[in-house]
């Protein structure tokens, strides 16, 4: 028996607790509260549906080596721990190792420890804090065992490092062994909150059959706040190596793999091979900095009827990633996950930091590859007419007739212009339609679209002075085009009858609605706030407080990512159970004594014929469906006629 494991109680110790009872000690001053059966074995079976633990089973014999000589079994299974920190965050208590410690320990009931496989602790009072401290180790070591699979970034975290060691880090680390772990801890993530969107009743996630997304990243501090610049890594070091006493260095960063987010300024977006060099402004910018990591979090929201809450807001794929590095590539990975859910993508919206900055072959292609179609806001400079293809324009996403008025062509940087008001440019939006070529055949698998001019076809909108002869329709009147706005070179939209047109040269503007109309407006007014509101929600002074990093205190990028796949799972099923409480209470004011509420018939409708709507009060049959009689007065068959 080591030093640590001395039991008191036999040398004769007995100490003294005055008021206090032995409970209190050992609780340090908490009360244990014993959680039910049901809420264990709930939370174990909602681990095991989600598929992490065989996957994790998977991963570890992925990485067992080929030869070795064993070892004593665990204490503490994977199963134990995931079950224990969704019990914790269901709580909403800080997702500390020795919370978790101590609900293995005191709060379990005899059930529960055998459905967990969870022995029993020792009972004697004396010698509780060697039994505790066993306890800790033993949930350490199961935590950092589901860490070790997952962790892109291993490395020594029980310290500050110097800016040598930092930069040692660096130069060793395995990018291939990042790109491994970084998909099993992204694929962990998924698993968990695709089982949550299951958790709904089928009507609930079928309400439609797609699945349109709002992503957003937001920051969540890391355990020290100590941090550095790759930028001036380099000076660091060489001060350091001119320090004769290394004891003299003041403290620097813990983990190598974090980075500085930006609260307010302009943001980078570092690609694959690039590094990211943001630092705090020593200048006196108005930039703000904090040192930690981005969750990349997207949120189901409803295209068809924006604001009705057909479904609960569920944040139905994430990610994790360091500030200002591949933005567009974690964008990609949470349409990619959302494909999860069983539904047909539909509708990806986002703010100005993605579709308007990011380049189509690091975000539109991969995104129009997996089905989503884009819905933002455009950048300042790509309002208005942006080029073109055989004599068409494209404005604001759309491919339209080269003689549109100019007022239209530029009704957006108009009204940004404090020139037109909003009513002036919802008209001009509604107008400059009618000049938008028609899709003559869709979309093919070379990603070729044929359009033709909108004086053509069936149904035309304007009327052309260069398609006069061929003009078939004149049922009404619609808009001219003015010959001075005609062009002086008519090009194949203007000579032929139809020109197909590659849909990867407008790509980067093409939106799912048409922009600057009421329909995209509601849309993503709608997207953009509910992924603002699920940020503020899950971030400070809510149940989750993912931001915070005083409530998960395991150091490293892996152990961030699991525990926040936890309190994002936590989220869902809170909203889930919050939208049928809300559900019922809607049903409930409908009733009556227990009766559904039926709306009443108005007089005209009780008692009159409606010549209208040709209708009959109730109990009064139409006269041509009156029967006839089966038989004559005389009792025979009833005569033909």
């Amino acid at each position: 028996m080591s030093a640590g494991d001395i039991d008191y109680e036999f040398n004769g110790y007995e100490p003294d607790l005055g008021g206090m009872t032995q409970a209190e000690v050992i609780g340090r001053g908490r009360t244990h509260q014993l959680i039910d059966d049901e809420t264990v074995k709930q939370a174990e079976g909602r681990v095991r549906k989600s598929g992490v633990l065989d996957k994790l089973q998977e991963w570890s014999s992925e990485d067992a080596a080929a030869f070795s000589i064993g070892g004593r079994p665990s204490l503490i299974s994977e199963r134990a721990v995931l079950t224990g920190l969704l019990l914790l965050a269901k709580e909403g208590n800080a997702m500390f190792l020795t919370n978790l410690r101590d609900l293995f320990m005191f709060r379990l009931s005899d059930a529960s420890r055998e459905l967990l496989g969870l022995e029993t602790p020792r009972s004697a009072f004396i010698a509780h804090l060697a039994e505790k401290s066993r306890w800790y180790g033993n949930t350490a070591r199961a935590f950092q065992r589901i860490n070790d699979l997952m962790d892109p970034f291993p490395q020594e975290r029980r310290r500050a490092k110097t800016y040598t060691e930092i930069q040692d880090i660096l130069r060793t680390h395995d990018v291939q062994l990042e790109e491994k772990r970084k998909a099993r801890l992204d694929e962990f993530t998924k698993l968990l909150l695709v089982m949550t969107f299951n958790e709904q009743s089928r009507a609930i996630r079928r309400v439609t059959n797609k699945v349109d997304v709002s992503f957003d990243q937001t920051y969540i501090g890391t355990p020290n706040t100590k941090g550095y610049s790759r930028k001036n890594l380099a000076k660091r070091v060489a001060e350091e190596a001119r320090v004769d006493e290394m004891r003299t260095l003041k403290p620097g960063p813990v983990d190598a793999y974090a980075g500085w987010h930006v609260t307010s300024g302009p943001r980078t977006d570092a690609g694959r091979g690039q590094v990211d060099l943001t630092t705090p402004d020593k200048n006196g910018g108005s930039e703000t900095f904090r040192w930690g990591w981005e969750i990349n979090i997207a949120v189901r929201v409803d295209s068809e009827a924006p604001g009705k809450r057909r479904f609960p807001a569920l944040a139905v794929a994430a990610t994790m990633s360091l500030p200002n590095v591949r933005v567009a590539e974690e964008a990609v990975a949470l349409m990619r996950a959302t494909k999860a859910t069983g539904l047909e993508p539909g509708v990806g919206d986002a703010d100005k930091q993605y579709w308007a900055n990011s380049t189509t072959d690091r975000l539109h292609n991969d995104a129009i590859k997996e089905g989503f179609t884009p819905s933002t806001d455009y950048r300042v400079d790509r309002l208005g007419h942006q080029g073109g293809d055989h004599g068409a324009l494209y404005i604001e996403g759309g491919t339209y007739c080269p003689a549109t008025p100019e007022p239209l062509q530029n009704a957006t940087k108009e009204l940004l212009g404090n020139i037109i008001d909003t009513a002036t440019y919802r008209e001009r939006v509604k107008n400059r339609t009618a000049f938008q070529l028609h899709v003559k055949e869709k979309q093919d698998a070379k990603d070729r679209v044929v359009l033709r001019c909108p004086a053509l076809g069936p149904s035309p909108t304007v009327t052309c002075p260069l398609r006069e002869l061929l003009k078939t329709v004149t049922d009404k009147v619609r808009p001219a085009v003015d010959g001075e706005n005609l062009p002086d070179f008519a090009d194949k939209i203007c000579s032929q009858h139809s020109v197909s047109f590659d849909t990867a040269n407008n790509r980067r503007n093409a939106q799912a609605f048409e922009y600057g109309t009421r329909e995209w407006d509601e849309f993503h007014t709608h997207a953009r706030n509910s992924i603002e509101s699920l940020n503020s929600q899950i971030k400070s002074n809510g149940p989750e407080d993912i931001e915070s990093a005083s409530r998960r205190r395991v150091r490293g990028f892996g152990a961030a990512q699991i525990i926040v796949s936890i309190l994002l799972t936590n989220f869902n099923l809170r909203k889930i159970a919050a939208f049928i409480s809300d559900k019922i209470k809607e049903d409930a004011k409908k009733q009556v004594h227990g009766q559904p509420v039926v709306p009443p018939i108005r007089r005209r409708d009780r008692e009159w014929h409606n010549p209208y709507t040709d209708t009959y009060p109730a109990g009064v049959m139409r006269p041509d469906k009156a029967k006839h009689p089966a038989s004559d007065e005389t009792g025979g068959p009833p005569l033909r006629t």
